[in-house]
């Protein structure tokens, strides 16, 4: 299994979640992961495609 880099703590985590994509027009763009202590932390979501019918950004309680 490959492990994958948190974006949020910039270190290698074995349970990866989704959290965005970014689509640039002008470069390659980025998938963006975050381990479940930075989820929690952060009040990160996981990413919802809008096909599901969920909102692409879901609003946060403030």
């Amino acid at each position: 299994m490959t492990r994958q880099v948190c974006h949020w703590h910039q270190g290698h985590t074995d349970r990866p979640t989704l959290i965005a994509l970014i689509e640039t027009g002008s470069g390659p763009g980025a998938i963006l992961y975050a381990c479940p202590d930075c989820m929690h932390v952060h009040q990160l979501l996981p990413f919802a495609p809008a096909a599901s019918g969920a909102p692409v950004c879901p609003r946060r309680p403030t």
